[in-house]
Protein backbone atom coordinates (compact mmCIF):
# COMPACT_ATOMS: atom_id res chain seq x y z
CA UNK A 1 0.00 0.00 0.00
CA UNK A 2 2.30 2.71 -1.53
CA UNK A 3 0.23 4.71 -3.07
CA UNK A 4 -1.27 7.85 -0.72
CA UNK A 5 -4.23 7.76 -2.15
CA UNK A 6 -5.04 4.08 -1.95
CA UNK A 7 -6.86 2.23 -0.30
CA UNK A 8 -7.42 5.96 1.04
CA UNK A 9 -6.35 9.32 1.53
CA UNK A 10 -4.16 9.40 4.51
CA UNK A 11 -6.34 12.41 5.19
CA UNK A 12 -9.11 10.30 5.65
CA UNK A 13 -7.27 7.57 7.04
CA UNK A 14 -6.35 10.07 9.72
CA UNK A 15 -9.67 11.58 10.26
CA UNK A 16 -11.38 8.22 10.57
CA UNK A 17 -8.30 7.10 12.70
CA UNK A 18 -8.46 10.13 15.31
CA UNK A 19 -12.37 8.67 15.78
CA UNK A 20 -11.66 5.28 16.97
CA UNK A 21 -8.77 6.78 19.52
CA UNK A 22 -11.30 9.17 21.24
CA UNK A 23 -13.06 6.29 21.99
CA UNK A 24 -10.68 4.70 24.92
CA UNK A 25 -13.34 3.86 27.69
CA UNK A 26 -16.30 4.55 25.81
CA UNK A 27 -19.30 2.04 24.89
CA UNK A 28 -19.10 1.46 21.02
CA UNK A 29 -21.82 -0.47 18.96
CA UNK A 30 -20.13 -2.09 15.98
CA UNK A 31 -22.87 -2.76 13.15
CA UNK A 32 -21.67 -4.27 9.89
CA UNK A 33 -23.07 -5.85 6.96
CA UNK A 34 -24.18 -9.22 7.30
CA UNK A 35 -22.34 -10.50 3.91
CA UNK A 36 -18.61 -12.02 4.96
CA UNK A 37 -16.88 -8.91 4.24
CA UNK A 38 -18.69 -6.62 6.44
CA UNK A 39 -17.99 -9.58 8.87
CA UNK A 40 -14.32 -9.57 8.78
CA UNK A 41 -14.45 -5.75 8.69
CA UNK A 42 -16.48 -6.05 11.99
CA UNK A 43 -14.23 -8.39 13.52
CA UNK A 44 -10.91 -6.17 12.80
CA UNK A 45 -12.49 -2.87 13.82
CA UNK A 46 -13.40 -4.51 17.16
CA UNK A 47 -10.14 -5.75 17.62
CA UNK A 48 -8.56 -2.15 17.19
CA UNK A 49 -11.73 -0.56 19.59
CA UNK A 50 -10.28 -3.43 22.30
CA UNK A 51 -6.86 -2.19 21.83
CA UNK A 52 -7.59 1.30 22.32
CA UNK A 53 -9.75 0.05 25.23
CA UNK A 54 -12.72 1.39 24.24
CA UNK A 55 -15.67 -0.98 25.36
CA UNK A 56 -17.02 -2.93 22.10
CA UNK A 57 -20.30 -4.67 21.55
CA UNK A 58 -20.95 -6.00 18.21
CA UNK A 59 -24.78 -5.85 16.61
CA UNK A 60 -25.38 -7.32 13.65
CA UNK A 61 -28.55 -5.71 11.95
CA UNK A 62 -31.36 -7.98 11.58
CA UNK A 63 -32.83 -9.50 8.28
CA UNK A 64 -33.91 -6.86 5.91
CA UNK A 65 -32.11 -3.97 7.91
CA UNK A 66 -29.18 -1.73 7.83
CA UNK A 67 -27.61 0.52 10.70
CA UNK A 68 -29.28 2.99 8.85
CA UNK A 69 -33.33 1.54 9.29
CA UNK A 70 -35.39 2.91 11.39
CA UNK A 71 -35.95 -0.19 13.22
CA UNK A 72 -32.25 -1.10 14.23
CA UNK A 73 -31.58 3.22 15.41
CA UNK A 74 -34.83 2.85 17.50
CA UNK A 75 -33.05 0.32 19.53
CA UNK A 76 -29.71 1.67 19.37
CA UNK A 77 -31.53 4.96 21.13
CA UNK A 78 -33.40 2.35 23.88
CA UNK A 79 -29.41 2.10 25.04
CA UNK A 80 -27.77 4.74 23.30
CA UNK A 81 -23.81 3.72 23.38
CA UNK A 82 -21.54 6.77 22.90
CA UNK A 83 -20.59 5.88 19.28
CA UNK A 84 -21.28 3.48 16.51
CA UNK A 85 -18.94 1.84 13.91
CA UNK A 86 -20.94 0.96 10.45
CA UNK A 87 -19.19 -1.60 8.16
CA UNK A 88 -20.89 -1.53 4.74
CA UNK A 89 -19.55 -1.30 1.21
CA UNK A 90 -22.27 1.03 0.17
CA UNK A 91 -23.36 3.37 3.00
CA UNK A 92 -27.70 2.22 3.23
CA UNK A 93 -28.35 5.70 4.55
CA UNK A 94 -32.00 6.40 6.15
CA UNK A 95 -33.52 9.63 5.72
CA UNK A 96 -31.06 12.00 5.65
CA UNK A 97 -32.87 14.71 7.80
CA UNK A 98 -32.94 12.20 10.40
CA UNK A 99 -29.35 12.19 12.45
CA UNK A 100 -28.02 9.02 13.69
CA UNK A 101 -28.91 8.16 17.56
CA UNK A 102 -24.82 8.53 18.19
CA UNK A 103 -21.71 9.81 16.60
CA UNK A 104 -21.00 7.93 13.55
CA UNK A 105 -17.95 6.69 11.85
CA UNK A 106 -19.34 4.97 8.37
CA UNK A 107 -16.32 2.44 6.50
CA UNK A 108 -17.66 2.06 3.01
CA UNK A 109 -15.57 1.87 -0.24
CA UNK A 110 -18.45 2.99 -2.20
CA UNK A 111 -19.99 5.74 -0.45
CA UNK A 112 -20.72 9.29 -0.90
CA UNK A 113 -20.07 11.70 1.33
CA UNK A 114 -22.34 11.58 4.56
CA UNK A 115 -25.96 12.95 4.56
CA UNK A 116 -26.86 12.01 8.01
CA UNK A 117 -25.78 15.03 10.36
CA UNK A 118 -23.22 13.59 12.74
CA UNK A 119 -21.80 10.78 10.96
CA UNK A 120 -18.34 10.41 9.69
CA UNK A 121 -17.53 8.60 6.53
CA UNK A 122 -14.02 6.36 4.81
CA UNK A 123 -14.68 5.83 1.47
CA UNK A 124 -12.62 4.63 -1.33
CA UNK A 125 -15.05 5.51 -4.04
CA UNK A 126 -13.73 5.87 -7.77
CA UNK A 127 -10.41 4.52 -6.54
CA UNK A 128 -8.59 1.83 -8.46
CA UNK A 129 -8.86 -0.58 -8.18
CA UNK A 130 -11.78 -1.00 -6.15
CA UNK A 131 -11.42 -2.03 -2.37
CA UNK A 132 -13.24 -4.00 -0.46
CA UNK A 133 -14.65 -2.83 3.06
CA UNK A 134 -12.59 -5.27 4.70
CA UNK A 135 -9.33 -4.44 3.64
CA UNK A 136 -10.30 -0.56 4.35
CA UNK A 137 -11.03 -1.74 7.92
CA UNK A 138 -7.70 -3.42 7.77
CA UNK A 139 -5.53 -0.21 6.41
CA UNK A 140 -7.58 1.92 8.94
CA UNK A 141 -6.80 -0.01 11.64
CA UNK A 142 -3.06 -1.74 11.36
CA UNK A 143 -1.34 1.18 13.21
CA UNK A 144 -3.61 0.03 16.07
CA UNK A 145 -2.79 -3.90 15.97
CA UNK A 146 -0.25 -6.07 15.25
CA UNK A 147 -1.49 -6.24 11.75
CA UNK A 148 0.16 -9.68 10.60
CA UNK A 149 -2.68 -11.82 12.61
CA UNK A 150 -5.48 -10.35 11.30
CA UNK A 151 -4.47 -10.13 7.48
CA UNK A 152 -6.16 -13.12 6.94
CA UNK A 153 -9.50 -11.01 8.07
CA UNK A 154 -9.13 -8.79 4.75
CA UNK A 155 -8.33 -11.82 2.80
CA UNK A 156 -11.79 -13.06 3.47
CA UNK A 157 -13.37 -10.52 2.98
CA UNK A 158 -11.83 -9.47 -0.28
CA UNK A 159 -12.70 -13.10 -1.85
CA UNK A 160 -16.06 -12.92 -0.22
CA UNK A 161 -16.20 -9.52 -2.06
CA UNK A 162 -14.60 -9.59 -5.13
CA UNK A 163 -13.14 -13.06 -5.42
CA UNK A 164 -9.98 -14.69 -5.37
CA UNK A 165 -8.19 -13.00 -8.97
CA UNK A 166 -9.63 -9.40 -7.48
CA UNK A 167 -7.15 -6.70 -8.98
CA UNK A 168 -5.50 -6.01 -5.47
CA UNK A 169 -1.98 -5.83 -4.88
CA UNK A 170 -0.51 -8.33 -2.91
CA UNK A 171 -4.05 -10.39 -2.79
CA UNK A 172 -2.20 -13.44 -4.38
CA UNK A 173 0.30 -13.86 -1.68
CA UNK A 174 -1.75 -12.81 0.96
CA UNK A 175 -4.52 -16.03 0.09
CA UNK A 176 -1.40 -18.38 -0.20
CA UNK A 177 -0.42 -17.53 3.37
CA UNK A 178 -4.00 -17.54 4.69
CA UNK A 179 -4.67 -21.21 2.51
CA UNK A 180 -6.83 -20.51 -1.08
CA UNK A 181 -8.84 -23.85 -0.11
CA UNK A 182 -9.88 -22.75 3.10
CA UNK A 183 -10.35 -18.98 2.99
CA UNK A 184 -13.02 -19.85 -0.24
CA UNK A 185 -14.66 -22.89 1.70
CA UNK A 186 -14.79 -20.56 4.93
CA UNK A 187 -16.83 -17.55 2.99
CA UNK A 188 -19.35 -20.61 1.34
CA UNK A 189 -19.80 -21.76 5.17
CA UNK A 190 -20.36 -18.05 6.30
CA UNK A 191 -22.36 -16.63 3.53
CA UNK A 192 -24.92 -19.18 3.88
CA UNK A 193 -25.54 -17.84 7.62
CA UNK A 194 -26.77 -14.63 6.38
CA UNK A 195 -28.93 -16.21 3.91
CA UNK A 196 -30.70 -19.18 5.76
CA UNK A 197 -34.00 -18.54 6.96
CA UNK A 198 -32.93 -18.15 10.50
CA UNK A 199 -30.53 -15.27 9.56
CA UNK A 200 -27.68 -16.43 11.75
CA UNK A 201 -24.79 -13.91 10.38
CA UNK A 202 -24.85 -12.96 14.44
CA UNK A 203 -23.39 -16.99 14.47
CA UNK A 204 -21.15 -15.74 11.74
CA UNK A 205 -19.39 -13.09 13.46
CA UNK A 206 -19.08 -15.21 16.33
CA UNK A 207 -17.25 -17.91 14.58
CA UNK A 208 -15.31 -14.94 12.88
CA UNK A 209 -14.29 -13.59 16.52
CA UNK A 210 -13.48 -17.10 17.94
CA UNK A 211 -11.07 -18.01 14.96
CA UNK A 212 -7.47 -17.15 14.41
CA UNK A 213 -6.73 -18.82 11.23
CA UNK A 214 -9.82 -19.70 8.17
CA UNK A 215 -8.43 -23.02 8.92
CA UNK A 216 -10.49 -22.99 12.34
CA UNK A 217 -13.52 -22.91 10.25
CA UNK A 218 -13.07 -25.45 8.13
CA UNK A 219 -11.51 -27.87 10.20
CA UNK A 220 -14.57 -26.56 12.96
CA UNK A 221 -12.06 -25.72 15.31
CA UNK A 222 -14.18 -22.86 17.22
CA UNK A 223 -18.01 -23.28 18.40
CA UNK A 224 -20.84 -22.13 15.75
CA UNK A 225 -19.34 -24.17 12.71
CA UNK A 226 -21.91 -26.64 12.84
CA UNK A 227 -24.32 -23.82 12.30
CA UNK A 228 -22.89 -22.77 9.31
CA UNK A 229 -23.21 -26.05 7.99
CA UNK A 230 -26.98 -26.66 8.74
CA UNK A 231 -27.54 -23.21 7.05
CA UNK A 232 -25.24 -23.91 3.97
CA UNK A 233 -27.26 -27.14 3.60
CA UNK A 234 -30.82 -25.86 3.85
CA UNK A 235 -29.85 -22.96 1.67
CA UNK A 236 -28.73 -25.83 -0.98
CA UNK A 237 -31.93 -27.27 -0.63
CA UNK A 238 -33.82 -23.91 -1.14
CA UNK A 239 -31.97 -23.29 -4.29
CA UNK A 240 -32.68 -26.66 -5.53
CA UNK A 241 -36.30 -26.35 -4.87
CA UNK A 242 -36.81 -22.51 -6.37
CA UNK A 243 -34.87 -23.21 -9.54
CA UNK A 244 -37.50 -25.36 -10.63
CA UNK A 245 -40.28 -23.19 -10.51
CA UNK A 246 -41.13 -22.64 -14.39
CA UNK A 247 -40.40 -18.92 -15.67
CA UNK A 248 -42.83 -16.44 -17.40
CA UNK A 249 -41.73 -15.09 -20.42
CA UNK A 250 -41.75 -11.46 -21.69
CA UNK A 251 -38.90 -11.55 -24.43
CA UNK A 252 -36.13 -10.80 -23.50
CA UNK A 253 -36.98 -10.72 -19.76
CA UNK A 254 -37.39 -14.35 -18.12
CA UNK A 255 -39.31 -13.73 -14.21
CA UNK A 256 -39.05 -16.84 -11.41
CA UNK A 257 -41.86 -16.27 -8.59
CA UNK A 258 -41.42 -18.07 -5.88
CA UNK A 259 -41.54 -18.06 -2.34
CA UNK A 260 -38.98 -18.87 0.29
CA UNK A 261 -37.34 -17.64 4.03
CA UNK A 262 -34.34 -18.02 2.84
CA UNK A 263 -32.19 -15.59 0.59
CA UNK A 264 -31.45 -17.81 -2.71
CA UNK A 265 -32.95 -15.28 -5.10
CA UNK A 266 -29.58 -14.31 -6.32
CA UNK A 267 -28.37 -17.85 -6.79
CA UNK A 268 -31.56 -18.48 -8.67
CA UNK A 269 -31.21 -16.08 -11.20
CA UNK A 270 -27.52 -17.06 -11.55
CA UNK A 271 -28.93 -20.73 -12.47
CA UNK A 272 -31.10 -19.72 -15.14
CA UNK A 273 -29.26 -16.75 -16.48
CA UNK A 274 -27.03 -20.00 -17.18
CA UNK A 275 -30.53 -21.85 -18.91
CA UNK A 276 -31.76 -19.22 -20.88
CA UNK A 277 -28.33 -17.18 -21.98
CA UNK A 278 -30.63 -14.83 -24.40
CA UNK A 279 -33.04 -13.40 -21.42
CA UNK A 280 -32.31 -11.43 -18.23
CA UNK A 281 -33.53 -13.02 -15.16
CA UNK A 282 -35.70 -11.60 -12.75
CA UNK A 283 -35.53 -14.00 -9.65
CA UNK A 284 -38.47 -12.77 -7.55
CA UNK A 285 -38.96 -13.87 -3.06
CA UNK A 286 -42.00 -12.88 -2.19
CA UNK A 287 -41.24 -15.62 0.98
CA UNK A 288 -38.12 -13.62 2.27
CA UNK A 289 -39.38 -10.57 3.86
CA UNK A 290 -43.12 -10.21 4.95
CA UNK A 291 -45.18 -7.86 3.00
CA UNK A 292 -42.41 -7.74 0.07
CA UNK A 293 -41.25 -8.94 -3.02
CA UNK A 294 -37.54 -9.52 -2.96
CA UNK A 295 -35.49 -9.45 -6.96
CA UNK A 296 -32.51 -10.29 -8.42
CA UNK A 297 -31.82 -9.37 -11.76
CA UNK A 298 -28.82 -11.43 -13.78
CA UNK A 299 -28.34 -12.13 -17.69
CA UNK A 300 -24.91 -13.07 -19.58
CA UNK A 301 -25.76 -10.80 -21.77
CA UNK A 302 -25.63 -6.76 -21.55
CA UNK A 303 -28.85 -5.59 -21.66
CA UNK A 304 -30.50 -1.90 -22.14
CA UNK A 305 -33.64 -1.66 -20.65
CA UNK A 306 -34.96 1.61 -19.99
CA UNK A 307 -37.37 0.44 -17.27
CA UNK A 308 -35.00 -1.18 -15.08
CA UNK A 309 -32.75 1.04 -12.28
CA UNK A 310 -29.42 1.35 -14.28
CA UNK A 311 -27.03 -1.23 -13.21
CA UNK A 312 -29.78 -2.79 -10.87
CA UNK A 313 -28.73 -6.18 -9.92
CA UNK A 314 -32.03 -6.63 -7.74
CA UNK A 315 -34.19 -4.72 -5.11
CA UNK A 316 -36.74 -5.38 -2.65
CA UNK A 317 -40.70 -3.06 -3.06
CA UNK A 318 -43.69 -4.26 -1.34
CA UNK A 319 -46.57 -6.61 -2.87
CA UNK A 320 -48.05 -4.01 -4.65
CA UNK A 321 -45.19 -1.75 -5.87
CA UNK A 322 -43.94 -5.45 -7.59
CA UNK A 323 -47.19 -6.26 -8.97
CA UNK A 324 -46.81 -2.70 -10.96
CA UNK A 325 -43.18 -3.19 -11.79
CA UNK A 326 -44.01 -6.54 -12.87
CA UNK A 327 -46.92 -5.09 -14.95
CA UNK A 328 -44.50 -2.18 -16.66
CA UNK A 329 -42.06 -4.95 -17.58
CA UNK A 330 -44.68 -7.03 -19.62
CA UNK A 331 -45.73 -9.60 -17.35
CA UNK A 332 -49.44 -8.88 -16.79
CA UNK A 333 -52.34 -10.48 -15.03
CA UNK A 334 -50.55 -11.19 -11.76
CA UNK A 335 -52.58 -11.48 -8.66
CA UNK A 336 -51.78 -10.64 -4.52
CA UNK A 337 -52.02 -14.34 -4.68
CA UNK A 338 -48.99 -14.73 -7.08
CA UNK A 339 -47.07 -12.59 -4.85
CA UNK A 340 -48.20 -14.31 -0.97
CA UNK A 341 -45.70 -15.73 1.32
CA UNK A 342 -45.73 -19.17 1.62
CA UNK A 343 -42.67 -20.44 3.54
CA UNK A 344 -41.13 -23.71 2.43
CA UNK A 345 -43.85 -24.25 -0.24
CA UNK A 346 -42.69 -24.44 -3.69
CA UNK A 347 -43.78 -20.99 -5.27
Amino acid sequence: MKDPRWPASEEALAHARHFLTELTGRRVVVAPHPGVDGLAAAVLAIRALQAAGARVTARVPGKGEHAFSPAFQERLRAAPPDALVVLEKLAPWGDPSVPSAVPTLVVAPQAEAARAPGSLVLSARDLEPAVSCSLLTYALVSPQVVPGPLEWLAVLGTVAAQGVDAPIPFLKDALRRAGRTAVTESVALLNAARRSSRFAAPVALEVLLRAGRATDITRGNVPGVDTLHDCRLEVQREVLRCSKTPPRIASPLALLLFSSEAQVHPQVAVRWAQRLPEHLIIAANAGYLPGRVDFAVRSRMPMDLDVLPPNTRGGSLSREEFLRFAARLGFKGLRDIDVERRGAFPG
